[in-house]
């Protein structure tokens, strides 16, 4: 029996939903993407732990995502197991039942799954009076993805919510708190560790919710010009030292493409350095990932060699890209 047939047999026994060979381009926000050799849904945080358990345990690469964004996914797909995050519980917690609270610091705090949307979560909590996520209105990002990344939503940054963890390494679980994320601009210890986030732990406010929908209206609009189909912005902006090197008036790689590189709205296939906003690329129709993956390489070599910056990606590549660019 192969890797992939005691996998099945096993998700067939616990009762939990898969797809073999699905497309994955359903399931990002860049509607790029080949197969996955296994697509799972587990519904909750015991049943993601049991998918990522087996697929370790079976020898199988296994990847999760939540609502798709920031990444992009070869055209070859990926040849293993992809684990579409469905666990959605919540719950107030009292506060003297958290460690590393302390005082001052927040008012609610609230465990969550991990594959919870941010903006389902944010809308929810309104209705209990609770704020705090406001800043993140309109990022497609399940609660998982945000500490991965360390979302940030103007000077607002997912990572300073976090308060504890639970995490699953493949064998076992263990709780951690916020200060193990060693979070940074755009990036988590989960980067280096490949650890699977089940439930978090946020600190919230008890606040003035009206004024909270207000600025997540603000949030919203504020994006609104941004492309739909596509990874959010593809690279981290410059350091501030770079910055200032090149004497340039901000530090947002959007600038940079449009009105130094002037690479704004150069094409390759059906992907596109957008019109409306320099720092996406676009699919404007059926874009291949070898299409979006030549885009970056040439942002990337006009950046090093007309500004001496080398730029570092925001989103993730997920699948073969070198055997996909040999073939191409």
């Amino acid at each position: 029996m192969s890797e992939i047939q005691a996998l099945k047999k096993t998700l067939d026994r616990q009762r939990i939903e898969y797809s073999e060979y699905a497309e994955l381009k359903r399931y990002t926000t860049f509607r790029i993407g080949g197969p996955a050799r296994l697509l799972v849904f587990p519904d909750n945080s015991r049943r993601l732990q049991q998918v990522a358990e087996s697929a370790a345990e079976f020898g199988l690469p296994c990847k999760v995502l939540g609502m798709g964004s920031n990444v992009l996914v070869a055209d070859l797909g990926f040849d293993g197991v992809v684990i579409i995050n469905r666990s959605t519980h919540w719950e107030i917690r009292r506060l003297e039942s958290l460690p590393g609270l302390g005082e001052n610091v927040a008012d609610v705090a609230v465990r969550v799954d991990s594959g919870m949307p941010v903006n389902s979560l944010m809308k929810t909590l309104f209705k209990e009076g609770i704020t705090g996520l406001e800043w993140f209105a309109g990022i497609p990002a399940s609660v998982g993805g945000a500490i991965y990344t360390n979302m940030h939503g103007g000077d607002y940054f997912f990572g300073d919510l976090v308060v504890n963890a639970a995490l699953f390494d493949g064998q076992s679980t263990r709780e951690v708190d916020g200060v193990y994320f060693q979070f940074e601009y755009d990036r988590s210890r989960l980067h280096d560790t490949s650890e699977l986030v089940l439930w978090a732990d946020l600190r919230l406010k008890k606040g003035n919710v009206e004024n909270a929908r207000q600025r997540a209206s603000q949030q919203l609009k504020s994006k609104a010009h941004y492309p739909h189909r596509s990874a959010g912005c593809v690279f981290r902006n410059l350091s501030e030292e770079d910055r200032r090197r090149l004497n340039l008036p901000t530090a947002s790689v959007g600038y940079i493409m449009d009105k130094v590189l002037q690479l704004k709205g150069h094409r390759i296939g059906d992907a596109i350095i957008s019109r409306q906003h320099a720092a996406f690329i676009e699919n404007i129709g059926n874009a291949r990932a070898t299409d979006v993956n030549q885009l970056i390489k040439l942002m990337q070599t006009k950046a090093a060699e007309q500004l001496g910056v080398d730029l570092k990606l925001e989103i993730e590549l997920i699948g073969n890209f070198e055997e996909l660019i040999a073939e191409d």
